[in-house]
């Protein structure tokens, strides 16, 4: 609930600052829009491994610093508020792994993940003059789904090596704060700049299987915790 709630309150937080926000912008009609994003990417929890043999320990996985694209399609109202579709697509490499019999072993293979969300944004008035004109500050925040793959992963150490190359999907939710400047020479283009907060609200689970070890080789199951990604996003939006 507390992750659903962050977003109910930054959503009551930008109405309550749009009703004094002054006059709503006139400008109003359907828009694209394009960022490349590079996130970090929080040490996810391994709540445990299921085996047949029991539930193992779990421990931790991390990744490298990820990447991706953003493409969405929207609409601007006359009241500063926008809502638009989003599909995205994050990358990173795998780096190191806690869990069951291996600690602090080295990871390969990628986190991959695609989402589709709906998303709510409220643009603050344009400043008009001065060193900052033509920028727009805005907020916003999102729900969506998304599809999250371990893509040819192997935990291991000189004993034993686990892989994994499996796929699971649970909704997500995101926060969003940055600020947009229209070219003054190209109508209708804007470039942005965002902070992002993107958490998965649902556990995950991952098939994989132990390759090598003292027991043999044999199937298991990984319950992961998602703890979230915080990104950069820099990109062009297109009003018509």
């Amino acid at each position: 609930m507390g992750r659903i709630s962050s977003l109910a309150a930054l959503t009551v937080f930008a109405a309550a600052l749009g009703a004094a926000a002054g006059t709503a912008s006139a400008e109003t009609g359907p828009y694209v829009a394009i960022a490349l994003s590079y996130a970090h990417i929080e040490d996810a929890d391994i709540d445990g491994i299921d085996t047949d043999f029991g539930r193992q320990p779990g421990g931790y996985i991390s990744t490298d610093d990820g990447y991706g694209v953003n493409l969405a399609i929207g609409y601007d109202f006359a009241s500063n508020w926008r809502a638009e579709v989003e599909l995205n697509y994050r990358r990173a490499d795998f780096k190191r792994a806690t869990a069951g019999a291996l600690t602090d072993a080295t990871t390969d293979g990628s986190y991959r993940q695609s989402a589709l969300f709906a998303n709510l944004y409220y643009d603050f008035d344009t400043l008009q003059s001065g060193t900052f004109a033509g920028i727009t500050p805005y907020v916003g925040a999102g729900l969506g789904w998304a599809h999250i793959k371990w893509s040819d992963s192997h935990t291991y150490n000189a004993v034993e090596r686990v892989g994994h190359d499996s796929s699971d999907n649970t909704t997500a939710a995101q926060i969003m704060l940055g600020f947009s400047y229209a070219i003054p020479e190209a109508e209708g283009l804007q470039i942005t700049a965002e902070l992002r907060h993107t958490r998965l609200l649902g556990d995950l689970t991952f098939k994989g299987r132990v390759l090598e070890s003292r027991f043999g080789s044999f199937p298991i199951s990984t319950d992961v915790s998602d703890k979230g990604r915080t990104e950069i996003n820099i990109g062009l939006r297109r009003s018509f």
